[in-house]
């Protein structure tokens, strides 16, 4: 789940999990250092992806995205699932003032900010895109996101989904999802990245919802032979998958995406035992602001190299993304810290007025 820097870490336990939610420190832990793994790597990849569409050789890395395709976005919507749990027996307008609404708040806010910045910098990916091009996008964004931030527009969807299935047995629910999910992972491309993204990753919601004492157990036995052996076992499916042509074969490319997350689980754990934890649950609690910001800095970055014609020849050229990645990750947690200080809460959360105090 996205994460303001004021929220509390987890969100309250599902009924009945409070004595689990408080075992170790681990797994209080680990949690945050998923999402700022998850957010990481997604960081990483559109700044591969925008570095690659300007013309820079950048193949090492595009590769490395390829392979943890897999795992990132599992892993995060995994995570996300995990915490859901109060939000699926509150009353709908509970539910709709408490996050439905932030979510509306925050893509409102910041789409025409990325569609904008993809208009200036010329990276808006339409043919002859113009203002109007832009205007009618924009007005169509609710139903047909069109920017990174379907990912906010897919939580509010599984928010709501979750919500209306509470009653629905969880074996009919996860075996229906398995179904769309293996299907969409196949190569379905819809109008809207946010619909694709719904289909494929709906597994991963539920599963993180109705599973999470199984990740939990999973979390809290981890040692250093389960942690390489999950990430070989993902590894090796990963692999197999890719090199015998059947990740458009329904169900064979899901078996990837679950296999990422038990392994993105067990790095976030052994991240987490480590001093620091590498920086990850330190980003992982500040999400938000980095992952609405961080396309828009990438892209006045690189159109500033290529408007002043400062070119980078490979194989120098296959860093740039990192170094972009840091920049994007530096600028949105900056951002995030003195929004608050400055009276600007509302960049990243809808006024407490408006939903009543909750969150």
């Amino acid at each position: 789940m996205f994460t303001p820097s004021s929220s509390p870490r987890h969100g309250t336990p599902a009924p009945g999990r409070a004595a689990v939610a408080h075992r170790s420190a681990v797994r209080l832990d680990w949690p945050d250092a998923a999402r700022g793994l998850a957010i990481g790597l997604v960081v990483l990849y559109h700044a591969t992806n925008w570095t690659w569409s300007t013309g820079y050789e950048v193949g090492v890395l595009r590769e490395v995205n390829e392979t943890l395709r897999s795992l990132r976005m599992p892993l995060f919507f995994a995570v996300a699932g995990m915490f859901a749990g109060k939000w699926t027996t509150v009353p709908w307008s509970t539910l709709a003032r408490g996050k439905l609404l932030y979510f509306a708040w925050v893509f409102v806010l910041w789409e025409p900010v990325s569609l904008v910045v993809r208009l200036v910098t010329g990276y808006y990916q339409v043919a002859d895109a113009d203002w109007g091009t832009l205007a009618d996008q924009l007005a169509r964004s609710l139903l047909v996101p069109r920017s990174e931030l379907w990912f906010l527009w897919t939580l509010a969807a599984f928010f709501v989904v979750a919500r209306a299935l509470r009653r629905v047995p969880v074996p009919v629910q996860l075996l229906a999802a398995a179904a769309v999910s293996g299907w969409a992972l196949a190569g379905w491309e819809p109008e809207s990245i946010a619909w694709r993204g719904t289909a494929q990753f709906a597994l991963f919601f539920l599963g993180g919802l109705h599973l999470r004492s199984l990740l939990e157990r999973f979390a809290e036995r981890m040692t250093w032979y389960w942690a390489l052996s999950a990430v070989a076992l993902w590894l090796a499916v990963q692999v197999a998958v890719r090199q015998l042509g059947l990740a458009d074969v329904p169900g064979c490319y899901l078996l990837a995406n679950v296999a990422g997350v038990p392994a993105g689980v067990a790095v976030s754990v052994l991240v987490s035992r480590v001093p620091g934890s590498l920086g990850l649950r330190w980003l992982g609690a500040r999400t938000l602001p980095v992952f609405v910001t961080h396309t828009s800095v990438v892209l006045a970055l690189l159109y500033l190299l290529y408007s002043n014609a400062i070119w980078i020849p490979a194989p120098q050229s296959q860093w740039l993304p990192v170094v972009l990645w840091a920049a994007a990750i530096g600028v949105g947690l900056g951002l995030g810290a003195l929004a608050p200080r400055i009276g600007a809460r509302w960049l990243f959360a809808p006024p407490r007025w408006l939903t009543g105090g909750r969150r």
